[in-house]
């Protein structure tokens, strides 16, 4: 052979040893390869673990060994024949022997810093080393063959030519076969991620008894978490086990469940070296990941989602639960109350974003640069539901839009099914914390004590479920009230019912003030459910919305009116009506008959009982949202609980009552001594407590707080609802104290935000407008003096009201010639006997014995009308008034009654509220059928002027009001005296 005639005879079988040792790398590989080859044969190639190569990565590998042997062979061989002809045999073989060591551990270097399970990459680098060794050595080193002995010469071959058959075409050969197969792998075999997820997708039921179950409950949920390939996102998914999963009631005839982590493939190699292993051993123990063949990063989320969604499809489940694994569900109430909501059709619930568009401020978490204007309704990412139907929906084939925002996703593809989300503020995306939360995210463990465990142990503890974590920002569609950062500051609002939504143009909040107004409220509606039929639905009255809003007005009644009704509540309504003939009286009681007011409705006056229990208040929606619900709903536990809920109940329905309809609030033990001033300023009155304890909360350093005994606003404020979120939830609820829903609730609420709520119409009144005794002074104005009559005037000079305190005075007798017995003798209709101690047989017409004529140097009548409790020259109010009392004396009368008046005054004029200009004599005919309710109303409206200021005016007058009422007919001679000096501010 060849190179037995170029090699000295001697060396011959050393040089045959030399070739066999140069091959012994590539042998080692393909023995290697092999085994491994046949040790992986049911493994993938896209392995999540970087210790699974597949066999067809190994036969490749085996084809690089080959080709590295065969080229390593022809370089020896080549070195063989040249180092003998230049050098001396000894020094050759030294050299050779010293290459070929080197050689060797070169192979064992890369084959060790590529892992022993990468079997292409090692012998793909060592080949492309010795190729570019070999084309050195044909294109620069070849020689003739001279040797020491004689030799045939053989001719010189071209070196191009060489190349191309020994370097090239070898290496393009093993190259494409390379190619070729690993393109089919990755066609033909799925990845390891949907091996996975189709292994896993044979049935839901694997480990758990949940799962087990699952296929024959009654209400049967999927739970979706979306994790990824991060040590965070590893160790999330460990907490997730450790905590909120063990919140999930055990399986039974009623609710099963199952969960999957939703992760892709890994985003780089880096991450799949760092954490196949872990995830590996992860799917090994606890079998609940779904691994999809789709990217992990952020920027696919959305097509993971869908990806999981496509997977969930296949299986029978009621609702599919979403959620992410930096989320704590309370999957306790979750499993709850997707018991009760049963199976469902077109189910979609979550924190609902309505008409958003893409805003600038990020945090809002509602930009989206991908869809141009109004974004279709959606849900906050952080935790929804579906029900089955809508998952088919979702999943169904056809093209489709895929955003940066897998939530928004869900709103573009169900928007054309016209699906509208069901709003659950309870689910929150920010770093907020509310008590009744049912999805909270905790975002990244940055605390020894993870957050997850510490929530779980309030949980299971008990506790308030954000006990020990941050409560200082505003959640989404909560109360703002001591808390930072108004959401309103971001340009949203909040329905109650419709969800986030960009706040309408001029409702944003004016510099300087720190809480919300005034809430949208729903209208009447087409089809109002009525609950007092023509007046009040269970959405709003037909007051509410116009300028007749103050007429409504509200009490409370809950306790036994056989026992407990005094004349002293009658009195309280009587004088109400006396000033505010038109007024409508709406008392919410669980005891009174419908009947009970006959007397007063029989004469035209509106007085209604309206009705109401646990049930009925569920069933009206009288609440603010789910906390308030949840309050309401635990009513028989509270009234158990503790001595006061009576008081709490009463506190409560004010709240709602004047937030849905609006309107003036009054205690059953408040008279009234003249209307205010005006039927457009909203107020509430305010006391003094001598209490050292109150001084933490009462609103100055006199000690004022607010009492809500008596307060008018129109429909809407938005404190009442903070107030009752505040207060009447049940993490918040001390049924042990005695004014934490009233005065309390009240004076903390306005003092917090007293400079934006007085800038929006808020009215504090001062304490002789409604209180003008104490509660350790009210027993006075029972007791009888001489000078009632002028403590009466006076009262009525400063103030509107006097409130009794019935919790003190309810058991103590109203004296004879006291100031309350004087007031009802003054204000008293004496429709029912039980009112004035006896009842009136014929209507009598009563009235002042004088008119005094305030006039004041520095306001004008103008300025006095607008004030809340100025008491306007001139007109017939307060202790001024002019009204009809007392019962007709036959009901037949009461459908033939006809009315009249007639007023005349010698020197200045009269007006009415129907004939506006003055004049010295007006006369008002009623006509037929007129009830005592008209005709006071009417009266009502009298007003006195003096003479014109450029006519001398003696300071006296004289006016002659005369009254046809059926049979009546009486007359009032009343003197016109003119004072100087008084205001009435």
């Amino acid at each position: 052979m060849y190179y037995i005639q170029d090699v000295p005879v001697q060396y011959l079988h050393l040089s045959k040893a030399l070739r066999v040792l140069c091959l012994f790398p590539a042998v080692w590989g393909v023995y290697n390869h092999l085994v491994q080859a046949h040790s992986v044969d049911n493994r993938y190639a896209r392995a999540i673990d970087p210790m699974m190569s597949s066999a067809l990565d190994n036969y490749v590998g085996v084809l690089w060994c080959l080709l590295s042997g065969l080229w390593t062979f022809w370089l020896t061989n080549s070195l063989i024949r040249r180092w003998f002809i230049h050098y001396e045999p000894r020094p050759a073989m030294i050299r050779l022997f010293t290459l070929g060591t080197f050689y060797w551990f070169s192979v064992l270097f890369f084959v060790s810093y590529f892992g022993a399970d990468e079997p292409i990459w090692p012998w793909m680098v060592v080949c492309a080393i010795l190729a570019v060794i070999q084309v050195i050595q044909i294109a620069h080193f070849r020689v003739k063959g001279h040797y020491k002995v004689e030799v045939k010469e053989k001719p010189r071959r071209d070196s191009r030519s060489l190349i191309y058959r020994t370097v090239l075409i070898p290496g393009g050969i093993v190259s494409f076969i390379t190619m070729v197969m690993l393109l089919h792998q990755n066609n033909m075999r799925p990845s390891t991620a949907e091996a996975i997820a189709t292994g896993g997708a044979t049935s839901i039921s694997a480990t758990s008894d949940a799962k087990l179950i699952i296929g024959v409950a009654q209400v049967q949920v999927l739970i979706i978490i979306l994790s990824s390939w991060s040590p965070k996102a590893f160790q999330r998914r460990r907490e997730i086990r450790e905590t909120t999963l063990k919140l999930t009631p055990p399986s039974s005839s009623k609710f099963a469940y199952t969960y999957k982590f939703v992760l892709g493939e890994a985003p780089s190699s880096h991450t799949r070296n760092a954490m196949g292993a872990k995830i590996s051993a992860e799917i090994r123990k606890h079998d609940d990941l779904l691994l999809l063949p789709v990217s992990d990063t952020q920027e696919n989320r959305g097509f993971k989602l869908f990806k999981a969604l496509e997977w969930s499809n296949r299986f029978k489940f009621d609702f599919l639960c979403k959620t992410d694994d930096d989320v704590f569900v309370r999957w306790d109430t979750v499993a709850e109350e997707l018991m009760v909501q049963g199976p469902s059709h077109y189910y979609w619930r979550g924190l609902a974003f309505r008409n958003m568009e893409p805003i600038a401020n990020s945090e809002t978490k509602v930009k989206n640069m991908d869809v141009a204007g109004i974004l279709p309704p959606f849900v906050a990412h952080t935790f929804y539901v579906l029900s089955r139907d809508i998952v088919t929906l979702l999943t169904y084939p056809g093209p489709r839009i895929f955003t940066r925002h897998e939530d928004q996703n869900i709103g573009l593809w169900l928007h054309a099914f016209n699906i509208e989300p069901v709003h659950d503020r309870r689910i929150q995306q920010w770093d907020v914390c509310e008590n009744d939360m049912i999805a909270k995210h905790v975002g990244d463990v940055s605390k020894r004590l993870e957050p997850m465990q510490e929530m779980y142990r309030n949980v299971v503890a008990n506790k308030p479920l954000c006990t020990g974590f941050r409560q200082d920002r505003c959640a989404l569609c909560y109360s703002c009230y001591n808390r930072e950062r108004h959401w309103k500051d971001l340009g949203l609002d909040c329905d109650s019912v419709q969800g986030v939504i960009i706040m309408k143009t001029g409702g944003e909040l004016e510099e300087g003030l720190t809480v919300d107004i005034k809430d949208a409220m729903p209208s009447l509606g087409k089809n109002p459910k009525w609950i007092i039929p023509g007046i009040v639905s269970d959405k709003s009255s037909i007051f509410s919305d116009n300028e007749g809003w103050a007429r409504l007005h509200w009490a409370i009644w809950t306790t036994d009116p056989a026992t407990t009704w005094q004349a002293r509540h009658y009195q309280a309504i009587e004088s109400l009506l006396v000033h505010n003939p038109s007024a409508v009286l709406i008392i919410l009681s669980n005891t009174l008959p419908a009947t009970f007011f006959a007397d007063y409705t029989r004469q035209g006056y509106q007085i209604h009982i309206m009705a109401f229990s646990k049930e009925l208040l569920l069933h009206r929606e009288w609440f603010f949202g789910p906390e308030t619900q949840g309050w309401l709903q635990r009513w028989d536990e509270w009234s158990q609980k503790g001595p006061y809920f009576p008081v709490h109940l009463a506190d409560y329905l004010r709240l709602v009552a004047i937030y849905k309809y609006g309107g003036l609030y009054m205690d059953m033990d408040a008279l009234w001594l003249r209307a205010p001033g005006d039927g457009i300023t909203e107020f509430i009155g305010s006391d003094v407590s001598d209490t050292e304890s109150d001084l933490a909360w009462t609103l100055d350093e006199k000690n004022t707080y607010l009492a809500n005994g008596v307060m008018r606003f129109r429909r809407g404020r938005a404190m009442f609802k903070h107030i009752a979120n505040n207060v009447f939830t049940a993490t918040n609820y001390d049924s042990d104290c005695f004014n934490c829903g009233g005065p309390k609730a009240f004076t903390t609420y306005v003092k917090t935000h007293r400079t934006s709520l007085e800038k929006n119409g808020l009215h504090v009144l001062p304490r002789a407008a409604l209180y003008p005794y104490s509660w350790k002074e009210v027993s006075t104005a029972l007791e009888k003096t001489d000078k009632a009559e002028e403590k009466i005037h006076q009262l009525e000079e400063r103030g509107i009201g006097l409130h009794l305190y019935g919790k003190v005075t309810s058991r103590k007798e109203i004296e004879e010639d006291s100031v309350v017995a004087t007031a009802r003798k003054i204000w008293g209709l004496g429709l029912s006997s039980a009112a004035l101690g006896h009842r009136f047989s014929s209507p009598r017409l009563q009235g002042p014995k004088t008119l005094y004529y305030h006039v004041s140097p520095t306001l004008t009548a103008a300025a006095l009308k607008d004030s809340l409790l100025a008491k306007v020259p001139g007109a017939f109010i307060g202790v001024d008034a002019v009204f009809v009392r007392g019962a007709q004396s036959s009901s037949e009368e009461l459908v033939l009654r006809k009315a009249s008046i007639s007023i005349s005054v010698k020197e200045g004029s009269i007006s009415t509220d129907a004939s506006g200009a003055g004049m010295h004599k007006i006369q008002l005919d009623l006509g037929h059928a007129v009830t005592m309710a008209q005709l006071n109303l009417a009266l009502s409206g009298i007003r006195y002027s003096p003479p014109n200021t450029r006519i001398a005016w003696a300071g006296t007058d004289q006016i002659v009001i005369l009254v046809e009422f059926g049979s009546m007919k009486e007359q009032l001679d009343i003197p016109v005296v003119r004072r100087e000096g008084r205001t009435t501010s």
